[in-house]
């Protein structure tokens, strides 16, 4: 695994053609999965909610699309500072009411702050996971739901041989092609590989204090969906 560094250098460099890459190397279902995502996560008018490794803020807006109140965070300034210009485009920017440079093991929020969180393709990257899901719990309110977006193990037939043969041979090649920089989308695959399965995921998050978690698979489980209360 990466260190923060690392990954903060991988995010910076490509952080201008972010949103293009999950577009083409989605084939667009990544609307899809943030839309899946906020319907999940209880997002409405009067939440306010902490959206972690939100990246150029595209989970962000999905949440306030919902009518929730979002602080909109990312461990990678590079990637965060994107996101203003896009809410305001989109029409969101007094829903989605501040931006913080954060690192989801050391939140900078008080305890209770939110209704609920999300981080989305992110906790993958976190060195430290048990002191994240320590966080989260911290700054959510009692009853509060963390949900987490992130890739994870394919589990229809034949599924799984195709996404292995398009995350390693086709995946790079475009991410390299359009960004320019072969590095991050070869670390991609690599650290879906050494992640976490669904029910493992489920695993450390009961052993973490949640409770009542549970997830669904997404697109034959290329993602997946975990639901857990505080």
């Amino acid at each position: 695994m990466l260190e923060g560094r690392q990954v903060q250098q991988m995010f910076s460099a490509i952080a201008g053609k972010y949103d293009l890459l999950n577009h083409v190397l989605s084939g667009g279902a990544d609307f899809w999965w943030w839309w899946r995502m906020a319907r999940a996560s209880g997002a409405g008018p009067g939440k306010r909610f902490l959206d972690v490794a939100a990246g150029t803020g595209g989970s962000s807006l999905a949440l306030a699309r919902r009518g929730a109140e979002v602080v909109s965070t990312d461990f990678t300034h590079a990637m965060l500072r994107l996101g203003p210009a896009k809410f305001a485009r989109k029409g969101f920017a007094k829903l989605i009411w501040a931006s913080s440079d954060a690192d989801a093991q050391r939140l900078p929020f008080r305890e209770a702050s939110f209704d609920g969180i999300t981080i989305c393709y992110g906790i993958r990257n976190v060195e430290d996971r048990p002191r994240a899901y320590a966080e989260f719990l911290r700054v959510l309110r009692p009853g509060g739901q963390l949900t987490i977006l992130e890739f994870s193990t394919p589990v229809l037939p034949g599924l799984k041989a195709f996404y292995d043969w398009y995350s390693l041979r086709v995946l790079p090649r475009i991410g390299s092609w359009i960004s320019g920089d072969a590095s991050a989308y070869t670390y991609l695959p690599e650290s879906i590989r050494t992640f976490p399965d669904q029910q493992a995921l489920a695993a450390e998050l009961e052993g973490a204090g949640f409770r009542e978690v549970r997830w669904t698979n997404l697109t034959g489980g290329i993602v997946a969906l975990h639901e857990a209360l505080k």
